[in-house]
């Protein structure tokens, strides 16, 4: 049985645990399989608002797909969490990313 495969059972056992479709979405993007990464990382963010590394690793799927607006918005949102859960490191992280992306307000 496949990583994935294990992750999606535990997850169908648990669907509460966010970390569940934050791992299964990496897979996915492991894979190449972007748009399904980023359904799965959207599963995370609705369990877990403040998983702020989710909204990073979702950016970088929309990034992989050429979607650069949907990139910096989901970078936006992360980083208002971020700053309203007062993680400096996440807020440095997703602020460098989005300067990256030439969108840093």
């Amino acid at each position: 049985m496949s990583r994935l495969n294990q992750l999606q059972q535990l997850f169908e056992s648990d669907p509460a645990d966010a970390e569940l479709p934050y791992m299964i979405a990496h897979e996915y993007a492991k894979l190449g399989e972007h748009e399904t990464a980023t359904e799965w990382f959207d599963r995370c963010i609705a369990i877990d608002p403040d998983h702020l590394y989710c909204y990073f690793h979702k950016a970088r799927s929309f990034e992989s797909l050429d979607r650069l607006d949907d990139a910096r918005d989901t970078l936006q949102a992360g980083l208002q969490r971020a700053i309203a859960a007062n993680d400096a490191k996440a807020t440095g992280e997703i602020e460098g990313y989005l300067s990256q992306l030439g969108d840093l307000d």
